[in-house]
């Protein structure tokens, strides 16, 4: 039996007033819900009061809809409305799901809120693209400014091989799309118990009683579901009406609002919002003209309000929502990599750090695989017993690079390059480049091997064949005429192997067995004194047989850069013997080189850097006491052979004689202000030679001053400046600027 007329009128003034004078807001609520419900239950008719319905709950999708559930859903435990029974889907069927497994609706908002999901949630991401820009420039993201081509190749069961084009830089987009659907999964699996309230999912094509989670996710319209609930049906709600039902059927989209969305969804959401016809009660609102979370939540609650009347006389009595269970996050992930072939599983499982918990584990994994060239899709699909099955997309990668590189030192460089990387079993790259200029040129292959041995060693090979000089202009003004040469040619093999202690530290034996001739300009050819029977040689050309081994040790704890980083701390030290053979059977002292380097980068302000650092070096052999190697009796020659003090960026572009010394310590500072790549960097430093050598035109005290501007984009950069070296005798014309040398450079490289 219904009530009169005028009982409805009575009931619904009271209950209005009610309402109106008590509501503030979902969190802040300081009304009594308690009193408001049992004054709207005692206008209730006995007969009306003592009927038993079934109270099903409704709910849909729809953008922004999640945060529109969350108000309805504090406000039906607010005012102690029971619930019976949910039927969702889409993101209803998520809400839903959680609330019906006992979790509270505020911890349902913290999980709402994660990093990982957060713009994701009422969103429709199913056919969302790439981040990748296909009329953007390819530039290569390091190494060689230049223009690079990536193609992957893949083959089908019946053996054909297919060709496509692949990203240079991973695709954060379909990264994080990817761990936002783990992080769905995982909210739901962390959940203990059966669903507390009995609990239905629609999809397009079935009814599903008590699904799995694997169901419930499913029907969400996020990356790797071909259907969802937003498609069919967009709305949760009855078939027919029921007399026997108090359906409360929760509609996001209110009733004055432009739809979103493409045409073909908008003209869907308009069908299926015109068949709603009196099938239960509709909460909804009546406009929204603020979409933000915050007002979608207050939208929710307040449409839940405003069906009061409509609600509390259908529904049977009250319910306390008091017993709810804790939702805490999944402490570790078991990865699976059952989908993997044997070649494949051992050099991606590699990057699951077992370290790692909770959800930065498959995080960490996912952007650390992804920033490898063989690798590009990843996946997650999680276990109820906490099994992660993880799938990875590798394929054979070939890059093909065009570009160049130069400067005011060696001219302008022609650069190629083609590198095939492929997994089995290990990593494998292997690199043919070159280079080709106006008076250098060099082929330089090199074969890399990683990934192997417990995943920690990497194994390089390589082979420079090399002709370089300088440019005649840069020769005549910078470099004195005792240490110019025409050029110098090189045959160098390298050997190295690399292993890894930690994700921080690192240790690498490197061989090099070199040939190389050197052909001296004629102001470098001492002249002959027939009677100083110490002189040796005073030909014009040198062939050397340099060997080398090396151990080296690196910690690295944040950016590596040597010379622009941001942050962090790093620091090298190495051990090596040498020994340079020259001319018929003839052989210099095998010496030991020594050298210790470190820095400390920080970032004052957003847009600032400042790198502190230090290093030492020296090589020497023990005949009694230790001793500076000398190896030829030519200025120029054993020049080239000292150390180098890598002072400032630019230093490391040629052989600056006053930095060359067998021992030396040095103190650097440097730093810039930058924005979008566009910086204005100072370099400083001290460098205290111990050697004191006698061609010097310096003291044993000298200061670098080195101010640039630079640009960098990816591996395209410009590095431009002036550079003048002082001693302690000549420091005040540092602020002499027409003394400088002036520099311009394109690419970050080093040959020497």
């Amino acid at each position: 039996m219904f009530p009169t007329p005028l009982g409805w009128l009575k009931k619904t003034l009271l209950l209005t007033a009610a309402i109106a004078s008590v509501y503030v807001a979902p969190v802040e609520a300081a009304h009594s819900a308690d009193e408001t419900l049992l004054s709207a239950m005692q206008l209730v008719p006995d007969s009306l009061q003592a009927k038993k319905t079934k109270s099903v709950l409704y709910l849909g999708g729809g953008e922004r809809s999640p945060w529109f559930h969350l108000g309805a859903l504090y406000a039906l435990e607010e005012y102690k409305i029971p619930v019976d029974s949910i039927v969702a889907t889409s993101w209803g069927a998520w809400m839903g799901a959680l609330w019906s497994l006992g979790v509270s609706i505020d911890d349902i908002q913290r999980l709402m809120m994660d990093p990982s999901i957060v713009e994701f949630v009422g969103i429709n991401t199913i056919h969302e693209k790439t981040e990748h820009n296909g009329f953007g420039i390819p530039l290569s993201t390091d190494g060689i400014p230049s223009i690079r081509q990536r193609f992957s190749f893949y083959a089908d069961s019946a053996g054909n091989v297919y060709r496509s084009m692949h990203a240079l830089v991973p695709d954060t987009a379909s990264i994080e799309r990817s761990l936002s659907r783990l992080r769905f999964e995982e909210s739901l699996y962390r959940q203990r118990g059966t669903y507390r309230i009995p609990f239905t999912l629609l999809t397009c094509d079935s009814i599903i009683e008590n699904p799995t989670y694997a169901d419930i996710v499913a029907s969400l319209p996020i990356a790797g579901n071909e259907k969802s609930g937003e498609l069919c049906p967009y709305l949760a709600f009855p078939q027919a009406k029921n007399p026997q039902e108090a359906s409360l059927i929760v509609v996001s989209d209110p009733l004055r609002y432009e739809l979103d969305g493409n045409a073909e969804m908008r003209t869907l959401k308009k069908n299926v919002l015109a068949k709603l016809l009196d099938q239960g009660i509709f909460v909804r609102s009546h406009s929204i003209r603020d979409t933000s979370r915050k007002s979608m939540i207050q939208a929710g609650f307040s449409a839940v309000e405003h069906s009061l009347r409509d609600i509390i006389p259908m529904v049977d009595g009250r319910r306390e929502y008091t017993e709810k269970q804790k939702s805490e996050a999944w402490f570790a992930f078991n990865p699976v990599f059952d989908s993997l072939s044997a070649e494949l599983h051992s050099s991606v499982l590699s990057y699951w750090n077992p370290k790692d918990t909770g959800f930065d584990a498959p995080r960490n994994f996912a952007y650390a695989i992804a920033s490898k060239v063989p690798y590009d899709t990843v996946s997650f699909n999680m276990q109820p017993d906490g099994g992660l099955v993880i799938d990875v997309g590798v394929h054979p990668t070939l890059d093909v690079a065009a570009g160049g590189f130069g400067s005011n030192v060696n001219g302008a460089n022609a650069y190629g390059e083609l590198t095939l990387n492929y997994v089995n079993q290990m990593e494998i790259s292997f690199k043919l480049a070159g280079f080709y200029g106006t008076s250098s040129y060099g082929f330089c292959p090199r074969l890399d091997v990683s990934n192997l041995i417990s995943h920690r060693w990497n194994f390089s090979f390589g082979y420079d064949l090399m002709k370089l000089r300088f440019l005649k202009s840069f020769e005549n003004d910078y470099i004195p005429s005792e240490n110019r040469f025409e050029y110098e040619k090189r045959n160098d093999l390298f050997l190295s192997a690399r292993y890894a202690i930690d994700d921080m530290q690192s240790v690498e034996v490197k061989f090099l067995f070199g040939n190389r001739e050197f052909e001296l300009a004629p102001s470098a050819i001492p002249e002959v004194d027939f009677f100083d029977e110490e002189y040796v040689n005073t030909s014009s050309n040198y062939e050397t047989d340099p060997m080398m081994q090396t151990v080296r040790y690196s910690f690295v704890n944040g950016d590596e850069k040597p010379w622009f980083a941001s942050n962090g701390v790093a620091a090298n030290a190495s051990v090596g013997l040498n020994l340079i053979g020259y001319g018929l059977h003839q052989r210099g002292p095998i010496y030991g080189i020594y050298t210790l380097d470190g820095k400390f980068s920080y970032t004052p302000t957003p847009n600032s850097s400042v790198t502190i650092g230090g290093a030492l070096g020296f090589d020497a052999y023990r005949d009694g006491h230790f001793r500076f190697p000398k190896n030829f009796d030519n200025t120029a020659m054993e020049d080239r052979y000292r150390l180098h003090a890598a002072a400032t960026p630019w230093s490391e572009d040629w052989l600056d004689p006053e930095l060359a010394t067998h021992g030396y310590a040095m103190l650097r500072l440097n730093g810039g202000v930058h924005r979008y790549g566009l910086g204005a960097w100072i370099s400083f430093a001290y460098i205290h030679d111990f050697e004191d050598k006698a061609t010097a035109k310096l003291n044993s005290n000298k200061f670098v001053f080195e101010p640039a501007l630079r640009y960098k984009y990816r591996s395209f950069s410009i590095y431009a400046g002036l550079n003048r070296i002082v001693d302690t005798e000549t420091f005040s014309d540092i602020k002499r600027f027409k003394e400088y040398r002036y520099f311009i450079r394109i690419g970050d490289y080093n040959l020497f």
